[in-house]
C-alpha cells in the first residue's frame, strides 16, 4: 500500500533539517514528480463519490488522504477535444481543435503543457508497461512543431511528468473485453445493488450493462494500485503528486458525446506531496484549470496562451462563476452546442437542433459500444419509455436548455420556456455568447445579420474515414 500524504510534510521537514545541518543552507526541496492518471469515459462513479454497488478502495483512500473535487468538468464530452484543451491549457474552440481528430496545424507561438514542463527541467513520460491494456494514448487535435512527450532517458533525480491512460473503461467496438472481465471476476458488481438513473428504464438488461461498466471501474482502481506500488518500490512515491481524472463522461446515454452532466462531469482526485488531506471541494473547475494547476504545482508561471487558473499553489485563486464546455463534430456526426455550468443553473445552446441525440452514429451502433441501444429504440417505438427516457429519441433537440442542477440533478426538466426562469436564462445566454466572442470560438461565425452560426470545418481529413471507428 502507499503512505498517507499527511505523513509526507513531516518526512520533508526531517529531510530539510538533515541537509541544513549537513552544511547546505541553500537547499531547496526538489520539484515534485506529477503523475496524471487518466481513465477513459468515466463519470463520478467511484465509491468515494457515493456510487452504490462499486468498490474502489485505492481511489477512496487517495480521496480521503488528498482532495476530492466534486465538480470537475472536461471542456468537451469527446476525448480528443477534451485532451486538446488539457494539453494546451486553452479551450479547444479557441485553438481550432474542437472537432474530433481534426489534426489541424496550431498557430505559431502555441505550446503544449509538456513544453513548459520540459523548460522547467521535467522529462515528460507516457504510458506504462505494467498495465495489460495500452496506456499511452495522446489524441491531440492540434499539431505543433514540438514533441508532446519525450523519448530520451531520464537523468538521475530529474523530476518527471507522467501521463498514464486507463483504457479499460473505454468501450471498444466489437470487443468483448468488458464481458470477459465480468466473467473472470470472483465477485462481479451485483446487478441488484446498482442505481439506474431515471433517464434509463430499470430493466435487467440495463442493470447488467451498468454493472458491467462498474466492473471496469473496479479494475481501474486495481490498476491504480499497481501504479502506486511501482512508485513506492522505486522510491518515488514520497516526492510525487498523483492526479486522477476522467477524460470525458461515461460510455452511456447522455454521457460521452453530450453536454449533459454525465458527459462532461468527471472525477478529479489529487494526492501526494504537500497536498492537504481530507478535503472535499465543490468549486467549479475544468480541464483548462487543471492544466494551470499542474504548472503551478511544478513552480511554472502561467503562460499567456492559457485561459484557465490554477486552483492549487495559487494565492490569487478565485472561484469560477461558470465553466464553459463545447460539443462539435464527433466522427461523421456534425453537431454544435455550447454550455455554461454555474453553481446552480446550467444553460445549453444547440446551434444545430435539427441533429437529434440519437443521430445514427456508426460507432455507437457497433456491437458492445451501446449494447442496450437496440432495446431502448424498441421500447421507445412501443411507447414503453417515460417522457424523460424518450427525450433522447426525439427527432430534434430544443435550441435552448436550462436546468436547475440543485433541484434537478439528472436534468430531466428543461426550464428554458418556463416564465419564472426567463431572467436567469437571459443572464446565462448573455454570459455564454460573451464567452463565445471573448474566447475566439473557431466553431462559430457571426453572420452579417448578427447571428452566430456553426462554421463549416475547413479541413476534415478524418470525418468520413473515422466513421464508426472512434477509439
Amino acid at each position: 500500500m502507499f503512505r498517507s500524504s499527511s505523513t509526507f510534510p513531516l518526512l520533508l521537514r526531517i529531510a530539510l533539517l538533515f541537509v541544513v545541518v549537513g552544511g547546505s543552507p541553500g537547499f531547496a526541496a526538489p520539484k515534485p514528480n506529477i503523475v496524471l492518471i487518466m481513465a477513459e469515459d468515466i463519470g463520478n462513479d467511484l465509491a468515494t463519490y457515493g456510487t452504490p454497488g462499486v468498490e474502489t478502495p485505492t481511489l477512496d483512500r487517495l480521496a480521503s488522504e488528498g482532495i476530492q473535487y466534486n465538480r470537475f468538468y472536461t471542456n468537451s464530452p469527446i476525448c480528443s477535444p477534451s485532451r486538446t484543451a488539457l494539453m494546451l491549457g486553452m479551450y479547444q474552440t479557441s485553438s481550432n481543435g474542437h472537432n474530433h481528430r481534426s489534426n489541424v496545424q496550431g498557430d505559431p507561438g502555441l505550446h503544449y503543457l509538456t513544453h513548459y514542463l520540459r523548460d522547467a527541467g521535467y522529462i515528460n513520460l507516457l504510458g506504462s508497461k505494467l498495465l495489460a491494456l495500452k496506456s499511452g494514448k495522446t489524441d491531440i487535435n492540434v499539431k505543433l512543431d514540438e514533441p508532446l512527450f519525450d523519448k530520451g532517458q531520464r537523468q538521475p533525480g530529474q523530476p518527471f511528468f507522467h501521463q498514464i491512460q486507463l483504457q479499460g473503461t473505454h468501450r471498444q467496438a466489437e470487443d468483448p473485453r468488458w464481458q470477459e472481465l465480468r466473467a473472470s471476476k470472483a465477485h462481479p458488481v451485483k446487478v441488484d445493488e446498482v442505481e439506474i438513473p431515471p433517464y434509463l428504464p430499470d430493466t435487467p438488461e440495463v442493470r447488467l450493462d451498468w454493472a458491467t461498466y462498474l466492473d471496469q471501474i473496479e479494475q481501474a482502481d486495481t490498476d491504480t494500485q499497481t501504479l502506486i506500488d511501482d512508485l513506492a518500490r522505486r522510491g518515488e512515491l514520497e516526492n510525487t503528486i498523483i492526479i486522477w481524472i476522467g477524460d470525458n463522461g461515461r460510455c452511456q446515454f447522455r454521457g460521452k458525446g453530450y453536454l449533459y452532466e454525465d458527459g462532461i462531469k468527471c472525477p478529479l482526485i489529487i494526492w501526494g506531496r504537500d497536498i492537504p488531506a481530507g478535503q472535499v471541494v465543490d468549486d467549479l473547475v475544468s480541464g483548462i484549470d487543471l492544466t494551470a494547476t499542474i504548472l503551478a504545482l511544478a513552480g511554472v508561471p502561467l503562460p499567456p496562451q492559457m485561459q484557465g487558473q490554477a486552483f492549487l499553489a495559487n494565492p490569487s485563486y478565485e472561484k469560477n462563476d461558470y465553466v464553459f464546455c463545447a460539443r462539435d463534430r464527433w466522427d461523421e456526426i456534425v453537431d454544435c452546442s455550447r454550455t455554461l455550468v454555474g453553481e446552480r443553473y446550467k444553460y445549453i445552446y444547440n446551434f444545430m437542433p435539427e441533429v437529434p441525440y440519437d443521430a445514427g452514429q456508426q460507432y455507437l451502433d457497433k456491437d458492445n459500444v451501446r449494447p442496450i441501444l437496440p432495446l431502448l429504440r424498441q421500447m421507445n417505438t412501443a411507447g414503453q419509455l417515460t417522457p424523460a427516457q424518450a427525450y433522447f429519441f426525439r427527432p430534434r433537440k430544443e435550441v435552448e436548455q436550462l436546468y436547475d442542477l440543485q433541484n434537478d440533478p439528472y436534468e430531466l426538466h428543461n426550464l428554458a420556456a418556463d416564465p419564472a426562469h426567463q431572467a436567469i436564462k437571459a443572464k446565462l445566454n448573455r454570459e455564454l455568447f460573451h464567452t463565445i466572442r471573448a474566447t475566439n470560438d473557431h466553431g462559430l461565425e457571426l453572420t452579417a445579420s448578427g447571428e452566430w452560426k456553426p462554421k463549416p470545418e475547413a479541413h476534415n481529413p478524418r470525418a468520413n474515414s473515422n466513421a464508426g471507428g472512434e477509439e
